[in-house]
């Protein structure tokens, strides 16, 4: 295969016409009619789906969410200097906004359910991976608007971004006054329509949309250019933080859990319930709960455990029993220990 026939592999053609693209992109802006009613049906479903900690729900209502219109049409507009295309999608962008905090709210405030669920807890924080993800979205989406048929890979980009969670996530933040919650959904749909807007920024001028629309643009482009640097710079910047703090959790756990691991393979008969990893200050917990009591492993015994490792302090608690159960866990533990016994005696002749 030549080289020329590689490059048209992977060349983007347009399906439609310009104005087409543009008159899309324009109607996909406005919040009224269907595109009003799907925002109320998304918002529900969402803030349902979150409150009672269902997946599906909560995916079922970005797939019908329309919220990346806006964000489109102000990148589309910044790319080829239409003030008329901009001014439309900040507005639009704006009542979404103050619509979906407002409505996420009232449902949040009226509901019996107020836990923390892990849906609720997924769209607090969001790391790089979380803007590269964005960033791709918006590229697909635009793949798609030039297409005939984008059905398909607009209801996928919706998915793959989840712009309306973050959102019902801030609502939920601002009705229960958890302001971790609510600084931290604002900020993961900041960085979904911050890094969507730029993937459509870029093919709009791989596609020659800039180019199309404007002769002599060269000066405004640049300085557009410069501000969606820094604009991205800057959003980027906490999610790069974000993100070391979330892999210094998760080798914290993966460190507790061989941890816990080397605990059991040299003291077998510890019967360990549940362990929990945590920090305070710049020292590193782990707290363990043993099924077993202080007749069986004393604790002496449990502490000798605290040099396997000394970045981790281990915090010991014995479970609470009924005299009834702990004599039957006594029992069984003598006849396990003997049993081991033997077993050792056996290995030995």
């Amino acid at each position: 295969m030549s080289l020329f026939n590689i490059i048209n592999l992977f060349r983007l053609s347009k399906e439609e016409e310009e104005k087409d693209t543009y008159n899309e992109i324009e109607e996909g802006i406005h919040f009224r009619g269907h595109n009003l009613w799907l925002l109320v049906c998304a918002m529900a479903i969402a803030c349902i789906g979150l409150n009672v900690n269902s997946q599906a729900a909560v995916i079922g209502a970005m797939l019908i969410s329309p919220l990346m219109g806006p964000v489109v049409g102000l990148s589309f507009g910044l790319s080829i200097h239409d003030k008329n295309l901009i001014r439309l999608s900040v507005w639009n962008w704006l009542i979404m906004i103050v619509t979906s905090l407002l409505a996420s709210t009232i449902y949040f405030m009226i509901t019996p359910f107020h836990s923390e669920t892990s849906q609720l807890e997924a769209f607090k924080e969001a790391t790089v991976f979380d803007c590269m993800i964005a960033l791709f979205g918006g590229l697909a989406w635009f793949i798609g608007i030039t297409r005939k048929e984008a059905i398909k890979t607009i209801a996928g980009v919706a998915v793959a971004t989840a712009c309306i969670p973050p959102l019902c996530t801030a609502g939920f933040g601002l009705a229960n006054g958890n302001w971790d919650y609510f600084f931290g959904g604002l900020y993961y749909y900041l960085v979904n329509c911050v890094f969507i807007g730029i993937g459509t920024w870029i093919l709009s001028i791989v596609l020659g949309y800039q180019r199309y629309y404007l002769l002599n643009s060269q000066g405004k482009s640049k300085q557009t250019t410069l501000i969606i640097t820094v604009l991205s710079i800057l959003v980027l910047t906490p999610s790069i933080f974000l993100t070391v703090k979330k892999w210094n959790k998760e080798n914290f756990k993966i460190e507790a859990d061989q941890y816990i691991n080397k605990i059991e393979d040299r003291t077998p008969e510890i019967a360990i319930v549940n362990y929990k990893a945590f920090k305070k200050g710049d020292k590193k917990y782990l707290d363990i709960t043993v099924l077993n009591d202080s007749t069986f492993l004393s604790k002496n015994e449990l502490y000798e455990h605290d040099m396997l490792n000394k970045d981790i302090e281990l915090v010991w608690h014995y479970s609470k029993q009924t005299t009834s159960t702990s004599s039957e866990i006594k029992f069984l533990q003598s006849q396990i220990n003997d049993l081991k016994q033997k077993l050792k005696e056996t290995e030995q002749k």
